[in-house]
């Protein structure tokens, strides 16, 4: 048996249909029974929809949201929280009211826009957090914003991301619950869902090589170069398929294979990228 298997959310365990399919929950209530922890490991905050799945996957093992930026129990106790400078968040949001583009920034417990476009209120229901409407500058001035973030089409990455931000680690991810749309996220530079992952494992006491993490983009990578045993869906990204083995797709339960695996332990696991 692995004894810890980390769940990133969008693409992984959250499909098309933004929920999550019934035997997943099997799946996890098994796997749980058994003795594997599972802990989510998201670019969501702790609020709303990803609250709701980790409290249902890991109930009582800290979780990991925000990119790596907030690791916390599902009641509210928190780990770890890390803020970006304030010049970076300041410079992203001078940047964004020039392009119009939006520009998210959360603290630990909200979240917050300009404007409310049909873009952000999209994502917004996606992820089941409400968005409050506030003069960015004077949030990234007065509060401790832990990430940003960009809300984009595809068309517009180039213009979001010709802007360069010292002291940041950015991640980029798409979700097939709102496609068409990119999330490129900026934590505190050092701060990554890899960082998070090693901080997790050693709260709770489990070797990195001993764990199994399972993600389908590039902002997985930081957790998956670390853990013993990384796996990736069949609809990850073409780079992460090329490396890492893969179980089914997010829509097939990919994500209840790698449960299975776990629970047949250390040799189940393929070690190689198929193909």
């Amino acid at each position: 048996m692995i004894p810890l298997v980390i769940l990133d959310l969008d693409g992984t365990v959250i499909g098309a249909s933004g929920q999550v399919a019934s035997r997943v929950w099997e799946a996890a209530d098994a796997a749980r029974a058994a003795g594997v922890k599972i802990a989510v490991c998201t670019g969501r905050p702790a609020l709303g929809v990803a609250l709701r799945v980790a409290r249902r996957l890991g109930p009582n093992v800290p979780h990991v949201f925000q990119s790596g930026a907030h690791i916390a129990f599902t009641d509210g106790e928190t780990l770890v929280v890390s803020s970006l400078r304030e010049a970076a968040a300041l410079k992203l949001v001078r940047h964004a009211r020039a392009l119009g583009l939006v520009l998210e920034l959360y603290t630990p417990n909200n979240l917050y826009v300009e404007r409310r476009t049909a873009l952000s209120e999209a994502h917004a229901a996606m992820i089941g957090v409400g968005a409050l409407v506030r003069d960015l500058a004077e949030v990234a001035q007065n509060e401790p914003v832990i990430r940003a973030q960009w809300v984009l089409t595809l068309d517009q990455e180039p213009a979001a991301m010709a802007l360069e931000v010292p002291d940041v680690h950015v991640s980029r991810a798409p979700s097939p619950a709102q496609p068409g749309t990119l999330f490129v996220s900026f934590t505190r530079k050092g701060t990554s869902k890899g960082s998070a992952v090693a901080t997790l494992c050693k709260h709770l006491r489990v070797p990195l090589e001993k764990a199994m993490a399972v993600g389908d983009s590039s902002g997985d990578l930081p957790m998956l170069e670390l853990v013993g045993y990384p796996l990736v869906t069949a609809n990850a990204e073409a780079p992460l398929l090329e490396r890492f083995p893969a179980v089914g797709s997010v829509e097939d339960g990919g994500v209840v294979e790698a449960l299975r695996l776990a629970l047949r332990g250390p040799r189940a696991v393929p070690r190689t990228a198929v193909g």
